[in-house]
């Protein structure tokens, strides 16, 4: 479960008039000859307004619906909707000419740098509460509007003609950061305030400037996206249609690759993918995001908050988990982890792993190390072994969260004899009680994010974003971390992104338990797709 997996939708009337200009313009020039792609997904993404996506589905999705100002195409950072920019030498105001006679997909609506001024402050409107609001923030003033603390004319972005457009940020920013559908692809004003809060809810609440469009979309069961003749680099999109199907999970995505129903399926556990291997289909793996026990430093308690609050004793903790173990048994879809970084995440030309070679932990438990990390913490604190609390480890009530604490609760006894109680919640219990810090452990996770953690998970650290969620304030890892967010080169920040890690790691600031890997099984011959921290389709194609 993610910490930010809570949501809320609403609705509001449409205009009809509107709705009408909405539906593709694209036809197919041959209905018999049509080149497809079957692609399962766990869930349906509920909505595809971008201020709202907040599953997988979406996220790969919107990349196929949306054109931003940048694109990553093959790995490689392309013009999108953008034909040139220029960025200052702080690497904090970047401004960008877009591409002439650029439409949305239904050929006719003209798109200008206004359509993505008003993107910006629809996402970050303080009103709407947007779930992608905070992807704002990284505008100057863009945290302050939405707290109410400025007005729009001061927020860093301005339309300064038809088809150029001035970004000023907090921190400087890198090309990949212009590649975010909820920031930097544009939204036709009229359309989208005529749907309200129902714009992206169904096929034909949708208007959008990518490569394909959504055709046809039954709530929680199929979407089918075909391909966007009137997008600039039509030519270059080799696949006229994709059909989404939803609710395609375990062993139900095994059973309809092996009776050809599907041409892609996410990827199972290790049996059911040896299956799909052992029938001869391919496979394409990477990191997704990752498992942890979050550590609450001022504990649930003022006295489990004595120890949590000690570097000494979480890194006891830590050398006592058998990480190792953990992936063979109850975490399954995962590797196990051995510090902050996953292996497929980017350094500057290669992995971040391959650049910066480090381990932060063992990933198989060290019990001698563990008891020399709790008798220096004991020293520290003054206290002896049977003066240390019981601590209570939070997660949701599935029971794979369940056997997860389970295990743990069983290497923390052995290896320093420490008890703990499980204390499994409903969704919406155990959020509350993570962010009120009614917690000493919690078991969740975090999507691995681009370029970096920094933006996201790490800033949950720093003492300006102090919470209950975390406990945790360190002038030292202030000091770090702004530095680290301030570079002005994406081979400073890796740089000094690795400082940040090994202060993370050294202090056991949480306990990364492991990678989460994601990616698909599909059949021979397909090519073009590429995998980051998602997959992209675009330009996905097919080799008869």
């Amino acid at each position: 479960m993610e910490e930010s997996d809570m949501r809320k939708y609403a609705a509001m009337g449409l205009t009809a008039v509107l709705v009408a200009a909405s539906f593709p313009a694209a036809v197919l020039a041959d209905e018999t000859d049509v080149k497809s792609v079957r692609i399962g997904a766990p869930y349906d993404p509920v909505t595809m307004d971008y201020a709202e996506l907040n599953v997988d589905p979406a996220t790969y999705i919107d990349t196929l619906i949306s054109d931003t100002l940048i694109r990553s195409k093959q790995g490689e950072y392309i013009g999108g909707a953008a034909d040139s920019w220029e960025t200052s030498e702080d690497g904090k105001t970047w401004t960008f000419k877009l591409k002439e006679g650029l439409t949305y997909s239904d050929g006719k609506t003209p798109i200008t740098s206004e359509d993505f001024v008003y993107a910006a402050k629809r996402l970050i409107d303080p009103e709407a509460g947007h779930y992608n609001a905070e992807n704002g923030y990284i505008l100057e003033n863009g945290e302050e509007y939405y707290a109410g603390e400025c007005e729009w004319d001061e927020v860093g972005i301005k339309a300064v003609d038809d088809l150029t457009i001035e970004y000023t940020f907090k921190n400087p920013q890198y090309e990949s950061t212009f590649t975010s559908a909820s920031l930097f692809a544009p939204l036709e004003e009229s359309f989208v305030d005529s749907l309200g809060t129902e714009y992206g809810s169904s096929a034909d609440k949708i208007l959008t400037n990518g490569p394909f469009i959504v055709s046809d979309w039954v709530s929680d069961s199929t979407m089918t996206l075909v391909k966007n003749e009137n997008y600039w680099d039509a030519d270059s999109i080799n696949m006229d249609e994709m059909d989404f199907k939803f609710n395609v999970t375990g062993d139900t995505g095994v059973d309809m690759m092996l009776a050809d129903e599907l041409d892609f399926v996410p990827n199972g556990s290790a049996m059911q993918q040896q299956t799909l291997v052992d029938a001869g289909f391919e496979s394409s793996k990477y990191t997704t995001s990752y498992h942890c026990l979050n550590i609450n430093h001022a504990g649930k308690t003022e006295e489990t908050g004595l120890f949590l609050g000690n570097a000494n004793f979480r890194k006891a903790v830590s050398y006592a988990i058998d990480r190792t173990a953990l992936c063979a048994s109850v975490m399954t879809g995962d590797e196990p982890a051995n510090r902050l970084t996953a292996p497929s995440e980017a350094g500057v030309t290669g992995t971040f792993d391959e650049e910066f070679e480090y381990e932060g932990w063992p990933a198989s438990a060290d019990a001698e190390k563990a008891q020399e990390y709790l008798n220096a913490a004991l020293d520290e604190l003054g206290k002896t072994a049977d003066e240390i609390p019981t601590f209570e480890l939070l997660c949701y009530e599935s029971q794979g969260s369940i056997d997860v604490l389970a295990a743990v609760q069983d290497m923390l006894k052995k290896n320093l004899g420490i008890e703990t109680t499980i204390n499994s919640q409903t969704i919406q219990v155990m959020v509350s009680n993570a962010t009120s810090g009614e917690y000493d452990f919690w078991y969740g996770g975090n999507s691995l994010e681009i370029p970096d953690a920094l933006s996201g998970f790490l800033s949950s650290y720093t003492s300006s974003n102090q919470s209950a969620l975390r406990g945790y304030s360190n002038e030292e890892y202030d000091k770090l971390y702004d530095e680290a967010i301030a570079s002005p080169t994406i081979e400073e920040r890796k740089a000094n992104y690795f400082e940040v890690e090994k202060f993370f790691c050294d202090n056991t600031l949480n306990l990364i338990l492991g990678w989460a890997d994601g990616g698909f099984q599909y059949k021979s011959g397909y090519t073009g797709f590429y995998n980051t921290v998602e997959t992209d389709f675009t330009y996905l194609d097919f080799a008869e």
